[in-house]
């Protein structure tokens, strides 16, 4: 497995297919590649597949030289397409990879040929405070229980503690514990708990469509309104309309491409291809 050393740190990434236009896909703090794991089979045939690991998480270095930031992340992402010689790419982003996702494509315009995006604009009360759960609950309960505890709020509400629930759990568990580090959790949280892509996303060029999965326990929970289904689509629309939209139906919120993978990726190899003609 390829890495690549960007000021003073290995970076891995993997890229798989090759079809074209590639597809840069960036998953979450915790699962990162494997967000997008049962995707996989129905994404290859389409796309050159390109996944990576952003400084502090999974397979590339913890090193902590310098505080970790989306900055940071946006441009060791840039270095990362270098070594695996894209020029530009379709990049797809979710859950905390969103806040990458949306602030390369605005600042890198010429490497984007489209943007598969979660509806994330900026960290509020809500948001820091869900960082700051996930740093408690990793340091008292351990690593394994932070899958515990975003499984309940962004898995579809029928799901949770169905037999496939559990099964996820189980699988859940195992990602958790590889990609995720306390030496550096705290600083990688703290690296999303001021971000406002506000005027980033007015300055996004290329063909965008937001993608999110329209069932999780988020949409019954008041205290977490910023964080739902409903709450996310209208305020991104209200900076941004000129967006496309593939609402997964029954699909947990950022785990759409967990709960319904065949469906996410139907809908983006659609999308994507639509953009060709």
């Amino acid at each position: 497995m390829p890495k690549v050393r960007v000021d003073g740190a290995n970076l891995w990434y993997e890229v798989s297919g090759d079809a074209e236009p590639p597809l840069t896909l960036i998953g979450g703090f915790a699962l990162v590649d494997k967000q997008f794991e049962f995707c996989e089979p129905y994404l290859t045939p389409h796309h050159r597949i390109l996944q990576w690991h952003y400084r502090g998480v999974g397979k590339s270095d913890w090193t902590q030289s310098e505080p970790y930031s989306v900055e940071r992340w946006v441009d060791d992402l840039a270095a990362i397409l270098d070594a695996a010689g894209i020029e530009r790419t379709a990049l797809w982003c979710t859950s905390t990879g969103s806040s990458i996702g949306l602030r390369f494509a605005a600042k890198y315009p010429e490497r984007m040929h489209s943007l598969i995006a979660y509806p994330f604009i900026r960290v509020d009360d809500t948001w820091r405070n869900i960082y700051e759960a996930s740093w408690w609950v990793g340091r008292v309960f351990g690593i394994e229980q932070l899958s515990r505890l975003y499984a309940g709020v962004v898995l579809p509400p029928d799901v949770l503690y169905s037999e496939e629930g559990i099964k996820y759990e189980r699988w859940a568990k195992k990602q958790y514990a590889a990609n995720v580090n306390m030496a550096t959790l705290k600083s990688v949280l703290d690296a999303y708990s001021n971000v406002d892509l506000t005027a980033d996303i007015r300055n996004i060029e290329c063909p965008t469509l937001l993608l999110m999965g329209d069932d999780s326990a988020l949409n019954e929970n008041e205290r977490m309104d910023s964080a739902s289904h409903d709450t996310l689509m209208r305020e991104f629309l209200a900076i941004k309309s000129d967006v496309d939209k593939a609402e997964i139906s029954g699909a947990g919120s950022t785990y759409c491409m967990i709960t319904k993978p065949r469906e996410c990726c139907e809908a983006v190899v659609a999308w994507l291809a639509g953009l060709q003609d």
